[in-house]
């Protein structure tokens, strides 16, 4: 059985294991190298998959500009980490919304594990969002948010090397290309147009943050998605990204467009 196999099986540590040794055997095969990049991303591997991107550039100099992209990547998943651990406040585009020092007091409370406490704040919060609505791949919703407490009024997007946090309220129109490689599967790309007029050509992260320190592999490869209960009606996700559109839950990869109505603006 060979490493592909195995990842389409969910056995990743093995997986890992193998191309290893292949790697070790031929190391100027940046095919195989390559496998071995994406299996490291998806067990949360950062600075050794990174390593490999800088050994893969020295051995293919036609692929630099695609490997600085996922080298790019890489950066904002750190930057990613240390956002959810609170090390540092996220960045917002366009702008960082009102409501967000309430919003980020009650997750606060939600990692003290004072689930109630955090309700008070995540209740203020809620009355200064604006209630989002439109269609999504063609039926209409009303209101939006990520099923992860932690994200539920944001859209996490990747835009260069920079990781930032867009609010559901500000975004226009919503494209995500279908996952057609492993990448894919990790990173979807998309184009996200603001009110305001600016088009992000960007990418989304497919799986929740930590998903990568799951002990189950199906949730390493985003194909399950898992809810940890915080108290409340609170909970992180781990898995696949799902949002709540209106009534219906939709993973990240089963989106294909959405198209949001401005706040004065009704649904025909």
């Amino acid at each position: 059985m060979n490493a592909i196999d195995l990842i389409r099986e969910g056995r990743l540590s093995e997986a890992r294991k193998l191309l290893v040794e292949e790697v070790k055997a031929a190391p100027s095969d940046t095919g195989k190298r390559t496998i071995l990049f994406q299996v490291l991303i998806f067990l949360g591997e950062w600075d050794k998959a990174y390593r490999h991107l800088e050994t893969i550039a020295t051995q293919d100099t036609a692929r630099q500009a695609g490997i600085q992209v996922y080298k790019n990547l890489i950066t904002a998943e750190k930057e990613r980490l240390d956002v959810i651990l609170f090390k540092k406040s996220p960045s917002f585009l366009p702008e960082t919304p009102p409501y967000f020092d309430t919003y980020h007091a009650g997750l606060k409370k939600l990692v003290e594990k004072d689930p109630q406490g955090a309700k008070v704040y995540f209740d203020q919060a809620n009355t200064l969002r604006p209630v989002t609505s439109g269609t999504v791949n063609g039926r209409d919703f009303t209101g939006l948010s990520d099923t992860d407490t932690f994200l539920s009024p944001f859209l996490e997007a990747i835009v260069h090397e920079r990781y930032v946090w867009v609010p559901f309220e500000s975004i226009r129109e919503l494209a995500i290309t279908p996952p057609k490689t492993l990448f894919d599967l990790i990173w979807a790309e998309a184009r996200v147009t603001t009110w305001e007029g600016l088009t992000l050509n960007c990418y989304l992260p497919v799986l929740y943050p930590d998903s990568s320190q799951h002990e189950d592999d199906r949730i390493k490869l985003g194909r399950i998605t898992d809810w940890i209960p915080l108290g409340e009606s609170f909970s992180k996700g781990i898995g696949q990204h799902v949002f709540q559109f209106g009534q219906e839950e939709l993973a990240i990869l089963e989106i294909r467009e959405a198209l949001f109505y401005h706040n004065d603006q009704e649904s025909k």
